[in-house]
């Protein structure tokens, strides 16, 4: 997966590995928030040494398994949760120094971590960089304190005042920010003048999403319950439009449905959810794909502890998986090297008949197996994936 000026295109790699690691403890948890999180306070969690050596278990557990992850090479690895910034540095440089003695690392791998705003600091960024991290990511949301307020989301301050310059300064040049649109009570206006100061900036990463009504979410009860207003839909729908002739103009390739990257800075481990490649979930409420079979641990840092990791898993079936996630992608990719690798004949002359027929009505483009969509297709997405799903 070569990094250049160029205009990168995605292929089969089955021989990398991916680690994602959930970091399940946060300040508070957002009430948007559909993932295993607890909200606990400033304090560090208090079982974070158990925590910790849980994860290297987990990983042993994984690989006697499938023991054929060791002729793989990690090539991504990733800090996720959560809020895996309030673990101590030290927790993750001793866990790097594990991984690293039972894989293989790639030169150039990416190592990523979560950032939130209450967290980031200067020294945070300078020691992540001394213990080998290479991406950070920061969960800004808004810069409205009304918008924060409406997610649930903690909010310091000075912290957001401070944010843009420690980003620009950072040591660690691989640098992005979530910013979310369509929070009632936070305008058009609102989303873009926010957006403009990171563009401005020329931070290498944006990830700009919708808000999102998620079953079970203390914002769904509230939604339920009348005490809040479900997300603003049309507006999201004339944002995500206008996003990606705006992002170009200012140097940015759109290469997923809400992710947009200076050329070489996309998040190479979140492409491997997208492009079918294995990855080892480690952690409470993590998820995993090797080999074609997925499992997941169980969304309780307690439980997830005191259990021995479960080796029960599902074997994905490549032609449901592909429609989902290869085809959310914006940036090219080798589709006839996909559909090749992963579907029995049938499914493959299904998949290219349906691809053939998108390219008549002006939705994608093909060449030389190279698959790549229209902007046209952005607002049809969801209907067109369940045409080419199993």
């Amino acid at each position: 997966m070569k990094q250049s000026t160029e205009e990168t295109i995605w292929q089969v790699r089955n021989s990398f590995l991916g680690v994602y690691v959930h970091f399940p403890y946060c300040f508070k948890k957002c009430d948007y928030c559909d993932f295993y999180s607890e909200g606990i306070g400033g304090g560090p969690a208090n079982d974070e040494f158990t925590l910790f050596s849980s994860y290297q278990k987990e990983v042993l557990e994984r690989v006697s398994h499938f023991p054929n992850l060791r002729n793989k090479t990690v090539d991504t690895v990733f800090f996720g949760g959560g809020t895996p910034s309030k673990a101590s540095v030290k927790l993750w440089d001793d866990f790097l120094n594990f991984l690293r003695s039972e894989f293989d690392f790639a030169k150039d791998t990416e190592i990523s971590i979560e950032v939130n705003p209450e967290d980031l600091s200067p020294s945070l960024l300078e020691s992540y960089a001394k213990i080998g991290i290479n991406r950070v990511n920061v969960g800004v949301q808004t810069f409205h304190p009304k918008g924060l307020e409406f997610l649930g989301r903690h909010y310091e301050k000075e912290k957001y005042e401070s944010l843009l310059t420690t980003l620009t300064e950072s040591p660690i040049p691989r640098v992005g920010i979530d910013l979310m649109y369509g929070i009632p009570g936070v305008s058009e206006t609102d989303f873009f003048s926010d957006l403009q100061v990171f563009l401005e900036a020329g931070l290498p990463h944006l990830s700009l999403y919708s808000l999102t009504l998620e079953k079970g979410t203390q914002y769904s009860r509230d939604v339920k319950d009348l005490k809040k207003s479900e997300p603003e839909e049309q507006l999201q729908s004339k944002i995500l439009v206008t996003l990606p002739e705006l992002m170009g103009k200012h140097g940015y390739r759109w290469y997923e449905v809400s992710n947009y990257a200076k050329p070489g800075f996309e998040s190479r481990h979140n492409l491997k959810y997208w492009t079918f490649e294995p990855y080892l979930g480690i952690g409470p409420g993590a998820h995993g794909m090797i080999e074609g079979n997925r499992y997941g641990n169980p969304r309780n840092a307690k439980l997830y502890q005191r259990k021995t990791p479960s080796n029960q898993y599902e074997f994905v079936t490549p032609g449901s998986e592909l429609s989902l996630t290869l085809f959310r992608l914006f940036s090219p990719f080798r589709y006839l090297e996909f559909i090749k690798t992963y579907l029995n004949p049938k499914s493959q002359e299904r998949y290219i008949q349906t691809i053939h027929s998108w390219e008549k009505r002006g939705l994608c483009s093909i060449s030389n197996g190279v698959f790549q969509w229209n902007k046209q297709a952005l607002l049809l997405l969801d209907d067109l994936i369940l045409e080419i799903a199993d």
